[in-house]
């Protein structure tokens, strides 16, 4: 009976091992299947993010920050996984401090493919310090990166001279990292409290030599498609590199030509300027006149500020106008906005001799404004300008 009650026991207690095995190993299934499961959810996003990061490296020397003289940098031309420019970046030391005692953290400086700044990592994960190795806060990151994106810091203008370089907590030293006192208060404004040669070091690698060198850099990756594609952003920057490089490639084909016009027409009036430019360009390669025959475009018609910049292109311009081209801007001075159009117009029409009688009767006219400049400035035109007899009557009668 005890031998029975024995096997039992051992019985039972081999079952439950048995279930106690089965229940690990199932665990353990679960566990590699979930990891499984995980690696293969991640491994599609280290594979577009190994695409996203791409790029081309090239070593250049730059000017480096106070009396650091030349430094060798390497700036990154990443593109995505179309093989289509995407942005640059560049790794490059923040000193925290003057005594070599101190952590050298490696800034990572993101560019747009203008060489503009965009914004600024700590690749290794680590951390900018203030004076007293305290390390920078939210805020603080969230400042320095408003610093770097403005190209007209206050920063331009102080010498490292006044800035109070960092010492190491080793050496004893209160000095502290800012401005010193001799720098006027409100540039004081312009840095982190307690990291300005931090803040002073990132803007000039931010906003040094690099831009040059990143916008040569797209010159050379950039064909035509992509110049275009740069053109019909409408980004004011975009369009003015976008222009010159189509001029300095002379790109004067039909397809550019249609969208530096579209520009002009569509366009802000701000970009006028770049369009222009190369239509003039275009009509002294070619030999087809692009440049004068905007005068008839109705975008210019109709938009003053426009119209002030065609202007402004057909006083600048080297080209000859063609014959009868001025009578036509007699008849722009009833719908002069402003004094600064109608002196641009006078100007033009001054090198007319004779006048038309269309010129001399607009300018007339203008001597009825209630702008003193604008009736001085008619006044100067009609006198400066040799009349007919019948326009010199017309013009008498009107002073009396």
């Amino acid at each position: 009976m005890a031998n029975r009650e024995e096997l039992n026991w051992t019985d039972r207690h081999r079952g439950n091992h048995v279930l106690a095995i089965g229940e690990y190993a199932n665990r353990i299934r679960s566990v590699v299947l979930f990891f499984l499961l995980f690696v293969a959810a991640f491994l599609p996003s280290l594979a577009a993010e190994s695409q996203t990061t791409k790029g081309i490296s090239r070593r250049v020397t730059l000017d480096g920050p106070g009396n650091s003289g030349a430094i060798p940098c390497d700036v990154v031309q990443v593109l995505d996984p179309g093989g289509n420019l995407r942005e640059y970046f560049m790794d490059v030391d923040s000193v925290v401090c003057a005594d070599a005692k101190c952590e050298i953290v490696t800034v990572r400086i993101h560019f747009d493919p203008l060489g503009n700044y965009l914004q600024y990592e700590i690749p290794s994960g680590g951390n900018l310090t203030k004076w007293g190795h305290q390390p920078f806060s939210r805020a603080d990151h969230n400042r320095l990166h408003q610093i770097l994106l403005d190209p007209y810091s206050q920063l331009k203008s102080i010498g490292w001279d006044q800035i109070t370089m960092p010492k190491s907590a080793a050496t004893g030293s209160d000095a502290s990292d800012g401005i010193s006192g001799a720098t006027m208060l409100s540039k004081k404004s312009v840095v982190v409290v307690g990291a300005a040669y931090t803040c002073c070091t990132l803007w000039h690698w931010s906003h040094g030599e690099v831009e040059n060198v990143i916008r040569n850099m797209t010159a050379d990756a950039c064909g035509k498609q992509d110049l275009i594609q740069y053109l019909r952003s409408g980004r004011e920057k975009y369009v003015v590199f976008a222009a010159n490089q189509l001029q300095m490639q002379r790109r004067f084909d039909t397809e550019t030509l249609s969208a530096v016009v579209q520009i002009m027409r569509q366009g802000d009036a701000k970009l006028v300027d770049s369009a222009l430019e190369y239509l003039e360009k275009a009509s002294a390669e070619s030999g087809i006149d692009f440049f004068f025959r905007c005068s008839v475009e109705e975008s210019l018609l109709t938009d003053s500020t426009k119209r002030v910049r065609f202007l402004e292109a057909l006083r600048d311009s080297t080209q000859k106008f063609p014959a009868g081209y001025l009578d036509q801007f007699s008849g722009w001075l009833g719908r002069a906005d402003s004094y600064y159009e109608v002196h641009l117009l006078l100007s033009l029409l001054e090198q007319q001799s004779p006048p038309t009688d269309e010129a001399v009767n607009e300018a007339i006219l203008l001597l009825r404004s209630r702008n003193s400049l604008v009736v001085r400035r008619s006044y100067k035109y009609l006198n400066s300008m040799e009349l007919t007899a019948s326009q010199q009557r017309k013009f008498d009668s009107f002073e009396q």
